[in-house]
Formats: C-alpha cells, structure tokens, sequence
C-alpha cells in the first residue's frame, strides 16, 4: 500500500509539472523531445492504468445502481415548482429526468444531509431537521406538524430560490453522497474486533492481561463554550510507553478530541503489531453514522496499512482510573 502511496504521488508530480509546460525530469521548459523521455512515458502509461481501472469501478456500480448520475441534458430538463416545495418533491423531479439511468432513485435524504454538512439545516429536539438561519436566508422555512397517533416533527419547504440552488449543487450533493457511500462500505470490510472488559477487573490488570499487545489509550476534554480542547494519549506495550499530547483542538467535541489522539497515537506505531484501543466510553468504531465516525475510519486505515490486527475495548464506568493511568506515563 505504501508503494502505490509513492507511485501515485510520482505519477500527480509529473502531471503537475507537465501542466505548468516544465519537464519534471529536466525541470526545463517542455517541449518536443520531454514526451519522448521515457520516465515521463512510463507515467503515462501508469496513469492510464489508474484511469482504467476507475473506469471499470464506476461502469461496474453504475451496472449494479450503487452509483447515481445525471447527464448534462437531464440537468438541463430539470424544472422548478412554481411555490414552496417539499425536499421530497425535489428529489422526485431529479428521479423523473433520470429515470432512464437504471441506477438507485436519488433520495430526499441525500439533499438533507448535504445541506446539514453545509450548515443550512440542523437536527432539532423532534428528530427532524430545521432551517439554520442560514438556512433561512436561502429560502428555507421549516413548519411544526403534528401526526394523528401524536408525533410532533418538522416540515421543510423550499422557495424557488432555495430550489435553484439545491439543483445548482447537484454535481455536490452526489459526491457527498457516494463519498459517504464508500465510508459505509469501507466500514463493512474493517475487521476492528471488541474485547469484552470483564467486571471486576482494573485497568491495569487488564492491561497485564494483553501484555503482548500495543495499548493506545487516549483522554480528551474541551470548553464548550470557547470550542477548544486537549488530548493526551499514550502508546504503550510491555512497560514502555509514549506520551503525545495536542492543546487549542477547535472543536467542542470532548470525543473528537480522544480521537485525534488515537490517531496521532495510531501513526506513531512503526511496525506491524497487535493493537487494543482502549476507552472509557465507545467511540464510534463500530456505528458509521457517528458523527465522528471519519477519525474511526482514519485510524483503521492508518493502522491496516501498517499490518496492525486491531481490537477495541471499553472500560465502561472506570473513566477516572484510565486518566489517572494516562496522566501517570511519562
């Protein structure tokens, strides 16, 4: 993996330095004879395997409807509700000009989930989304409704400004999309494995349990208010430790800030080995819809490109004993 890391960063210098007109051999002005080089040719050739094997990839998913599309003729065929339209008779008008691709049916989630990436709409406390106020600014409104059975929830509509724009960003909202997509189907082939921490048991017996294993143990706080916080983790294997530590993290996320040190923790490991991260809550390995569930998959790549069997446990209500254990190694 490694390889193909620097092979890939080889192939984007040369394509860098060729579309600025300079020989990346020579580091010369191009011209006539740079594209008889024959490293630059070889690039060529590597590159148009990539090109290939992508195209294979995506023809292969669109057979299979995982990935959506729409052409620049569809786009174009797209019209505009007249008054203020629910998101789901959006998705129903992409739906009706794509019907044609034989792929999934575009979905009203998608646009909700992208305008809540871009801070448009919210959670609210009746588990539906609602208009931020910049949100509202583009032509969202969000109305209270009440069910028959009693449930309370929120409605959007969107104006035909709001509409436009959502159309406008369509190329975004499925590459937001199929981007989460491949973040759910990395997640179905991690091989993260729980070990149950049994009742009864101290941190460090457990630790003394595993000796032959890394232990990654990491603690995080944060000011809500200021949205800054702190880690400190540790890399720890058979008595010997390493502290790193991180302060001013923006966030207001105590968890996000425990992740970012697993994850600094995770890259610091230089060889191959088992690997137990352990914490006093879950941390979101296991559930993609975590908020935080990107750090999860950054921390299982990094480990797995280094060969690491990697396992999670929680020491579920010894929360002060891992930090008074962290704070401890030096």
């Amino acid at each position: 993996m490694e390889n193909e890391i620097t092979k890939l960063q080889w192939a984007k210098m040369f394509i860098d330095y060729l579309a600025n007109g300079v020989d990346p051999v020579s580091n010369m002005d191009a011209d006539a004879e740079t594209l008889h080089n024959e490293e630059i040719r070889s690039c060529f050739r590597y590159i148009s395997e990539i090109l290939a094997r992508d195209i294979y990839e995506t023809e292969s998913n669109i057979r299979k409807g995982n990935v959506f599309y729409i052409t620049d003729e569809q786009f174009a065929e797209l019209k505009i509700y007249s008054y203020n339209c629910k998101v789901s008779e959006l998705a129903a008008e992409i739906n009706r000009v794509t019907e044609g691709n034989n792929t999934k049916k575009f979905s009203a989630t998608w646009i909700n989930d992208w305008l809540e990436a871009e801070g448009y709409l919210r959670p609210s406390e009746l588990k539906s989304r609602i208009a931020t106020e910049k949100g509202k600014q583009l032509g969202i409104s969000s109305e209270y409704r009440q069910r028959d059975n009693g449930d309370e929830y929120y409605i959007n509509f969107y104006t035909e400004e709001a509409q436009s724009f959502v159309f406008s960003h369509l190329n975004d909202i499925i590459a937001y999309r199929n981007e989460k997509y491949n973040e759910k189907k990395r997640h179905e082939k991690h091989s993260i494995k729980n070990i149950d921490f049994p009742k009864g048991l101290s941190v460090r017996e457990f630790i003394q349990q595993h000796n032959d294993k890394c232990f990654i143990m990491s603690i995080g706080s944060c000011d809500s208010v200021a949205e800054v916080g702190s880690y400190q983790a540790v890399l720890y294997y058979k008595g010997k430790s390493k502290v790193l530590k991180k302060t001013d993290i923006p966030t207001n996320s105590a968890n996000k800030c425990i992740l970012e040190g697993v994850l600094d923790a995770a890259t610091s490991i230089k060889l191959s080995t088992d690997v137990i991260i352990l914490s006093s809550t879950p941390l979101g390995f296991n559930t993609s819809k975590s908020k935080n569930y990107r750090y999860c998959d950054e921390i299982y790549l990094v480990l797995s490109e280094k060969g690491c069997s990697i396992f999670a446990a929680v020491c579920q209500g010894k929360g002060s004993e891992l930090i008074s254990l962290v704070k401890s190694m030096k």
